[in-house]
């Protein structure tokens, strides 16, 4: 007889019933959406805190690989688990109710706050969860929509949403719909999205970089860092006083908080990054902000790149005129069956991920040391992941040094081996931002060897040139025969085990997990991730790189 067990998720009150199947295909077989990816206790997506009730691990062929995904004494990974009892269980950072990317707002107030800059703040019908830094898009009767900064942190303003727009001549919705916005009026909300969001590093010191009402973009970072006492200053572009329509504010912060310090910067007086560079900050240590037009956010990087600032730390959003997202551009049209995407999938959901986690990758790359061990680098990854905002990893993080380079991503590598002076080394990331999957993963070079350079080269050459050729409209299976003959071409081999795979809203295992070598049909545009990597054909030297296909990577 198959003894059922209740099993009760908390908070949200929610029951299903398990017998001897596993609870992960308990829970799927009852229309919960629990997070999972790899079926094989390696990822950690679908752990869960037991918070009573007994449960037995799932029976392992014995050739089967034993989970490795390290867990606390009260936690458990569903994949791998059967119920004994009834059992109450709590998902860490994960909601069994899809939150709606649309919600309706209510118009509860607008003032000026100078000439040309409206204040509009709404309370959304539900709460919004709202990083600091995030923007939401507004839905107008046209079908258009216009994205704008929230300007406060509403976890901290009763939920409000507070946003700063600069009227445009001419603008449908600035000097049109604003205009016609009275108390009471309703608003279509979609978000929040962005890239740009506070990177919860309380030892760096802070700088802020605006124009124009980017400055309502970097002001709830400005909020954040006050809040935690962490040194800040903000550099402010316009071109006349009237532009700092929130002076009297920066002004009063500057009196309540010693470690903060506001520029106004008019255009007559030079550019912000110049001020900046000027005013002798420590960039080798500081963590960057800006918020603005396309140029000033070159410029700022570029400047500040150069004075020492570590590429992670520059943390940007653009700001268009027309109030669009760089993802607008991009019209897509997926495959119903091998394309599928959940309910919350959105390009800017996708490209904010995918943004982080080069970020990511980057700061994990800066952290590695000669000496280190595997395991060591492995426990810093995920330091840093968590750090920046992460809510679970889709798959592994994959670190290997030396000689475990060549290995597939699935074989386990030595956690003692350490990081020599002249090393190869690849990182591969798969984390949860805001509900997104990103995926990126890179080969880096400790010292000169001839041959490790040569790897990371053709590396790249193989993946540039095989982007390329999806552009010409080869299916996934024909991609996969095209990088095999120019890795070849180079000298090199190509693993063909690595065959890369979706990449959506999470988790895209409930929708789709055909692996991209082996599609036939033509990959849509920011719906797969093309993994590359190559092996030398004697030495046991290899690198990996990977990341969405997209028009404009």
């Amino acid at each position: 007889m198959n003894t059922r067990h209740v099993i009760e998720l908390s908070p949200s009150g929610k029951t299903f019933e398990a017998g001897d199947e596993l609870l992960l295909d308990a829970m799927l077989a009852s229309g919960l959406a629990v997070p999972f990816s790899c079926r094989r206790g390696a990822c950690g997506s679908c752990k869960v805190v037991v918070a009573a009730g007994e449960h037995r691990a799932k029976h392992l062929a014995p050739d089967a690989p034993a989970p490795c995904y390290p867990l606390a004494g009260d936690e458990m990974l569903l994949c791998q688990s059967h119920a004994c009892t009834d059992m109450r269980l709590e998902i860490p950072g994960w909601s069994l109710d899809t939150p709606a990317l649309v919600v309706g707002a209510q118009v509860i107030g607008k003032r000026a706050l100078g000439p040309d800059v409206i204040e509009l703040i709404l309370t959304p019908d539900t709460p919004l969860t709202v990083r600091a830094g995030q923007y939401l898009k507004f839905h107008l009767a046209d079908g258009d929509t216009r994205c704008f900064s929230i300007a406060n942190l509403p976890a901290e303003d009763e939920g409000r949403l507070v946003f700063q727009i600069r009227r445009v001549r001419g603008g449908y919705f600035s000097e049109g719909v604003l205009g016609g916005l009275v108390v009471g009026a309703r608003m279509q909300l979609e978000g929040a999205f962005g890239a740009c969001t506070w990177q919860d590093d309380d030892a760096a010191p802070v700088v802020l970089f605006a124009t124009g009402t980017g400055y309502a973009g970097i002001k709830p970072i400005l909020l954040t860092a006050l809040k935690r006492n962490i040194e800040v200053t903000l550099y402010w572009g316009g071109a006349q006083s009237m532009d700092f329509y929130d002076h009297a504010f920066l002004d009063q912060a500057t009196l309540k908080h010693p470690r903060f310090r506001w520029h106004p910067v008019r255009s007559s007086e030079g550019r912000v990054q110049e001020v900046a560079l000027s005013h002798g900050h420590h960039w080798e240590v500081a963590q960057v902000y800006a918020c603005g037009n396309g140029t000033m956010l070159s410029q700022v990087r570029s400047h500040c790149l150069e004075a020492g600032l570590p590429s992670h730390r520059f943390v940007a959003e653009a700001f268009v005129a027309s109030g669009q997202s760089s993802a607008q551009a991009v019209s897509l049209s997926f495959d119903p069956i091998w394309e599928k995407v959940g309910p919350r999938y959105s390009l800017d959901g996708m490209l904010a991920a995918r943004e982080k986690s080069i970020r990511a990758l980057a700061a994990i790359a800066s952290q590695l040391t000669v000496g280190m061990t595997t395991g060591e680098a492995l426990e810093m990854a995920a330091q840093q992941l968590t750090a920046m905002g992460a809510s679970h990893t889709w798959h592994p993080t994959y670190i290997r040094f030396g000689p475990d380079t060549i290995r597939p991503s699935r074989e386990g590598v030595d956690r003692q081996r350490e990081l020599r002076a002249s090393d190869i080394v690849v990182v591969d990331l798969g984390p949860v931002w805001d509900g997104y999957e990103g995926d990126y993963g890179d080969t880096f070079i400790f010292g000169e060897l001839p041959l490790h350079l040569a790897c990371r080269t053709a590396l790249h050459e193989v993946f540039d040139e095989t982007r390329q050729a999806w552009l010409g409209g080869l299916t996934g299976r024909e991609l996969y025969d095209f990088a095999e003959q120019s890795a070849e071409a180079k000298g090199w081999r190509l693993a063909r085990n690595l065959a890369g795979h979706r990449l959506a809203d999470f988790p895209h295992a409930l929708f789709e997990s055909k692996e991209l070598a082996d599609l036939e049909i033509p990959p849509s545009e920011m719906a797969w991730v093309l993994e590359i990597q190559l092996c030398h054909p004697t030495e046991p030297v290899g690198g990996f790189f990977e990341d969405m296909l997209m028009l404009q990577a």
